[in-house]
């Protein structure tokens, strides 16, 4: 919540769509991590602030900061949990 709340950080949800669909952490950009590298371009503008990856459970949010840190972008944070940690935290989720 830090990231988020103290230095702005750009949340990118790497789940599926109709996961995405079904609760997702507020104003998270949606990007499947099948088309993060085909999609980096999209998150450039945001490169000087932190980016906090999440999926369900924190397997693909892994693999997507490494994708993200293979395009240079350094201040790249995966949520602890997912998105399941999130809920069950019972902080704010949108649907």
């Amino acid at each position: 919540m830090q990231l988020i709340n103290h230095e702005s950080a750009i949340i990118v949800d790497v789940c599926e769509p109709q996961e995405y669909k079904s609760g997702h952490i507020p104003n998270a950009i949606n990007i499947p991590l099948g088309h993060l590298a085909g999609r980096v371009k999209e998150l450039e503008k945001h490169k000087a602030k932190p980016i906090l990856l999440s999926c369900r459970v924190g397997n693909r949010s892994g693999r997507g900061a490494a994708i993200l840190r293979k395009h240079g972008f350094e201040k790249v944070y995966t949520l602890a949990g997912g998105f399941n940690a999130w809920e069950r935290d019972n902080l704010p989720v949108e649907k």
